[in-house]
């Protein structure tokens, strides 16, 4: 049985995994939990992110974004989390974004700015151990539907590549004492319309500091298959959604249980390396609400 401690810091990381993949900058990976509430049970989250950059990568290349301008994007997201049984959870997540983008060369001069509905992903994530009841690490495997929002394609600042497709990932979770969890998960995104297949692998540790407050670190890697290149041979804007887009990101979060039903959050996360991708800061909130306890 898990102390009352252990008890809130799987709360406290139910929020914090169940929400991870909102933040990236791409809507393109959610991120799973192997940490399961009590049946009946389950969440609403709100959050909002702003992204910008002004470098990013065309192919290997680094550079400033053309013209020198800060490539942009606000999104306000709905999330929602329900707790079949011990074993079986099923995530929804979706929003509205807005972008806005300079153009410069190589690329339709113009003052760009596209808004939409963003991807919409299902999931449902089957917990196959528990620690807390076997000797094994907490192990659940998550399967995804993603389906393409109303946004514009074919633009640097597009709010998303207009592919459907689903995602298979496999989670690892473990807490280390009381106050200290560890997560990892690995796994594949494939989708239509010659979008690159991604591999995808997320790292969190978790740290309780009391009974309210929680801090978090992220380390994310995304690699594509290989495909064109952005300003590479055969590439024109219209192409975007096929480039292939590789990056690694790393952050973090503070997370505060305002009431049993209520928590808030503080969240940044930076991608430093890729190819066929913006160095985004992505910076945001998010308000959680718990039902079902």
């Amino acid at each position: 049985m898990a102390s009352v401690s252990e008890r809130t810091m799987t709360k406290n990381a139910l929020f914090l995994l169940g929400l991870l993949g909102l933040l990236a900058s791409a809507p393109a990976q959610a991120q799973g939990s192997a940490w399961l509430a009590e049946p009946g049970t389950g969440f609403f989250s709100l959050s909002y992110v702003h992204q910008s950059a002004d470098e990013f990568y065309a192919g290997p290349n680094k550079g400033p974004t053309p013209e020198g301008e800060d490539l942009r994007q606000n999104t306000l997201w709905l999330a929602a989390n329900y707790f079949l049984s011990d074993a079986v959870a099923v995530d929804v997540k979706t929003g509205w974004a807005k972008s806005q983008f300079i153009t410069g060369p190589n690329i339709p001069a113009a003052q760009e700015s596209f808004n939409g509905v963003v991807d919409t992903d299902v999931g449902i994530t089957w917990r196959l151990t528990d620690e807390w009841t076997s000797g094994w690490p907490s192990i659940a495997l998550r399967a995804g539907a993603t389906v393409a929002g109303n946004y514009e394609t074919g633009s640097i600042n597009a709010i998303g590549d207009g592919g459907d497709g689903y995602q298979l990932s496999l989670i690892v979770a473990k807490f280390l004492g009381q106050r200290v969890g560890v997560s990892a998960e690995v796994g594949q995104q494939r989708r239509n319309n010659d979008i690159p297949t991604n591999l995808f692998a997320h790292g969190t540790v978790l740290w309780l500091l009391n009974d309210r407050l929680t801090v978090g670190v992220d380390y994310t890697i995304v690699n594509a298959e290989p495909s064109i290149d952005i300003q590479g041979p055969g590439f024109v804007a219209a192409r975007f959604p096929e480039v292939q887009e590789d990056y690694r990101a790393a952050g973090g979060r503070l997370y505060y249980d305002v009431s049993d039903e209520l928590t808030a959050a503080l969240f940044y996360t930076k991608k430093f390396k890729g190819r066929n991708t913006a160095l985004s800061g992505v910076y945001g909130a998010t308000f959680s609400y718990s039902f079902g306890n």
